[in-house]
């Protein structure tokens, strides 16, 4: 999810996607999109600071399987702002101040704010339709503020901006380290979280780790599993797989369809509903995320 919109492929003609890739997008958008479904549903059972140590914890076995694949400092970044910072205030908002499907929409504000960090920091142009985008999501987040309908707090809105802001800020690292194996990142970028987390979860939380870990129940683990293995492992190898064959231009905009998915899938399987104003808020913020997405698509074509 957290990937640098020009990608590997960013050099080659665009070209129509395949029934097969179609597939495997449409796989990780689902994937990520059902991801906060999982993370509610985990919640339930483990105080958010100690489900952040829990879910990258038990990725870290898997660093024997790949080499590492970046200096330290880019590992210790990526799993600063994006593996605990992002998570943290994510699943600290998801515990009682914001729906999983909301959270999913709220989430890709780290779209336009990485546009926004990428020109301050490194001067990048922000085309006209890209400047409209961002305008057009902070309007739409605005609006949920004033919608009042319950699925999101005050406190749980700027939680998930907070965590946006932080994925956005992973994503600068991202952008200038160029062709690196994502899943390798990532599990690599596990190493970061646990202790620290599992610290400030005794400081703070109130609750014995281990204790409430061996009292997990089988939907608790499967919740903890999911998140970790499917969204990170899974999702991020087909996502590498498929910046490897196609332009990001053709790929990354599937992206958009993820709070879309969140949304449904949220509305199934948790039974959680939008409010009218949370739904005109929704489409607000989904414009400017396409606008923002798109909006310097054709000039990297």
């Amino acid at each position: 999810m957290a990937s640098d919109p020009l990608g590997p492929a960013a050099g080659r003609e665009a070209r129509l996607i395949g029934a097969r890739d179609l597939g495997l997008v449409l796989l990780v958008v689902l994937a990520w999109g059902s991801n906060f479904s999982a993370m509610k549903i985990g919640l339930e059972e483990l105080p958010p600071i100690l489900f952040v140590a829990l879910r990258f914890a038990i990725l870290v076995p898997l660093i024997v399987f790949f080499p590492r694949p970046a200096g330290w400092l880019p590992i210790l970044a990526i799993g600063s702002f994006i593996n605990t910072g992002q998570f943290a205030f994510l699943f600290s908002a998801m515990e009682a101040d914001v729906t999983a499907g909301l959270a999913s929409l709220i989430m890709q504000s780290q779209a336009p704010i990485t546009i926004v960090l990428a020109a301050l920091v490194f001067g990048e142009r922000v085309r006209l339709l890209q400047g409209m985008g961002v305008a057009l999501a902070c309007a739409g987040l605005a609006l949920f503020g004033l919608a009042g309908g319950g699925n999101v707090t005050p406190l749980g809105l700027a939680l998930v901006l907070t965590g946006a802001l932080s994925w956005a800020c992973g994503n600068l690292v991202l952008r200038r380290l160029g062709g690196v194996n994502m899943t390798a990142l990532f599990i690599w970028a596990s190493l970061v979280p646990p202790l620290p987390m599992l610290a400030l979860s005794l400081a703070t939380e109130g609750t014995a780790p281990w204790a409430t870990v061996a009292a997990l129940s089988l939907q608790g683990w499967l919740a903890v599993t999911y998140v970790a293995f499917v969204s990170t492992v899974l999702g991020f190898s087909i996502w590498g797989v498929l910046l490897s064959r196609h332009p990001a231009a053709t790929i990354t905009p599937f992206a958009l369809l993820i709070p879309v998915v969140g949304l449904s899938v949220a509305a199934i399987v948790l039974r959680e509903t939008v409010t009218t104003g949370e739904a005109i808020a929704a489409l607000v913020v989904l414009a400017g995320l396409a606008l923002s997405v798109l909006g310097g698509r054709r000039r990297r074509q």
